[in-house]
């Protein structure tokens, strides 16, 4: 049985009026309405266990309160791995962004996607899986939740007594992740950024994050540097007030991971396998099997996008995919002074 980590008043921090932060190994927004005696979790941690555990701790801060929904930025297990217990325990609905549901109601999709066919076992375990979950609302367009003692929390925006909610699509680390910007009825602007971006002690330890797709990442950490906000919470590591540092950082372990894998090309072709093997070892990082997978599976994204790029090639030898750098194509030769053909005019 995993060992649940254990929630004190140090975890949660106030960020306003309404909205509050529970500080874990994968950061949980509160949402507060103690006019309608409601909570709306944003992330919902990676097991029956830790989620059972947080709840403990959330009803001695919010007695007499319910669970109304949780709202997942993605997929992933450590984002929605309570769902199910949530669901069963508490009763609440599940909401997420568009393109993210289906992945809640099928996980499986996430271990054949890291394998590219059925997976082993070893890819079947909770780090990877979260046990599926019906999505009641898919997140489209911005919302808000009202604070008045009213039937239904979905009411038009534009009062104050409305928290508004917009899900910011921030594609991939995955296939649609959103982030949640949130703007509580006292004005404060609270950005929970999912995995588009991660805290600087987060990158310490993890230099290289999993991604679905290097071009859109670049893109989604860009578009979380041009988002104003007064807080910004990555799903892993600390909570920010100034973006651009962070964000600068993001960006870097990206383009580092690129130039890693460009110098590994340049002593000749060489497969995946050999890629990975050379990434991992000029980072320090003993690959155990989900490692193996998850970490191989982004180098393929790399290199999908250096491919597209035109900054590297593939070829097929001997049945064996052989990556190498690019060649760089020979620019046209000009003229020779004096001519305007392909020899050159001599003048006597």
């Amino acid at each position: 049985m995993p060992l649940s980590i254990k929630y004190t008043d140090d975890s949660l921090a106030r960020i306003s009026e309404h909205v509050l932060l529970l500080k874990g190994s994968t950061n949980i927004g509160v949402l507060a309405v103690p006019e309608r005696k409601e909570l709306y979790l944003i992330d919902s941690a990676n097991d029956d266990y830790t989620v059972e555990n947080i709840v403990d701790f959330l009803m001695t801060k919010f007695s007499g309160y319910s669970i109304k929904a949780v709202m997942n930025t993605h997929s992933h297990a450590d984002h929605c791995g309570g769902n199910d217990w949530l669901v069963r325990n508490m009763g609440c609905e599940i909401w997420c962004p568009e393109g993210e549901a289906s992945l809640m109601e099928y996980p499986i999709i996430e271990a054949d996607l890291i394998w590219g066919g059925t997976p082993v076992h070893e890819l079947r375990s909770n780090f990877l899986l979260a046990k599926p979950c019906k999505v009641d609302y898919v997140l489209k367009e911005k919302f808000s939740i009202s604070t008045e003692k009213l039937e239904s929390p979905f009411e038009p925006e534009s009062t104050e007594t409305e928290i508004q909610i917009e899900p910011v699509p921030l594609p991939g680390h995955y296939l649609k992740p959103a982030g949640f910007l949130i703007t509580d009825t006292d004005g404060t602007k609270s950005f929970f950024l999912g995995d588009a971006i991660s805290g600087r002690n987060v990158l310490n330890k993890y230099w290289i994050q999993y991604l679905l797709d290097e071009s859109q990442s670049k893109e989604s950490i860009r578009k979380v540097a041009e988002t104003e906000a007064d807080f910004y919470i990555p799903g892993h590591g600390d909570m920010v007030t100034e973006i651009e540092g962070l964000a600068e950082l993001n960006m870097l372990a990206v383009l580092e991971t690129e130039n890693l894998i460009l110098d590994a090309l340049k002593s000749g072709p060489k497969t995946h396998e050999e890629i990975l093997k050379e990434v991992a070892d000029r980072n320090g990082i003993r690959l155990g099997v989900s490692q193996f997978f998850l970490i191989g599976s982004t180098i393929r994204s790399y290199l999908t996008g250096l491919y597209e790029e035109k900054r590297v090639a593939f070829k097929l030898v001997n049945n064996q995919m052989k990556w190498e750098l690019a060649k760089k194509k020979e620019e046209p030769q000009k003229d020779a002074p004096g001519g305007s053909g392909t020899e050159a005019q001599l003048t006597i």
